[in-house]
């Protein structure tokens, strides 16, 4: 048996949060979100670390995001917490925002607008 892939939870899913729920979303882009996760979903941790150029897959530093005090529920605080990107979802603004643990990635918030952690276009 190989590494264990990536399956998701919502037990932390933050439900009182309107910016950052999917059910908000338009039907096409909740569906291919859908698809997204399942793609996600089919990934080792291992594999997602090694495309984090396309998922942008990688751990969150509270301090560079608007969410400073990190997730509404303490106990996915106590987790690493991990962001993605929903490829193909809103011209690749699209993430999921979540606590990382033991192969288990609970799901706290979809952030369509790509907004709680802001990128800035470099300059060259």
């Amino acid at each position: 048996i190989g590494p264990a892939q990536v399956s998701f939870s919502f037990r932390f899913y933050d439900i009182l949060s309107h910016d950052y729920c999917i059910s908000e979303w338009q039907k096409e882009k909740i569906l291919l979100s859908i698809e997204r996760l399942r793609d996600v979903n089919d990934k080792t941790y291992n594999e997602l670390v090694g495309s984090s150029r396309v998922l942008h897959f990688h751990p969150v530093d509270w301090e560079k995001t608007i969410k400073k005090l990190g997730f509404p529920d303490h106990r996915a605080n106590n987790l690493d917490p991990y962001q993605f990107e929903l490829v193909g979802v809103n011209s690749g603004k699209a993430r999921v925002y979540g606590a990382y643990s033991q192969n288990v990635f609970y799901i706290v918030w979809f952030d369509f607008e790509h907004k709680i952690w802001p990128t800035f276009k470099k300059h060259t």
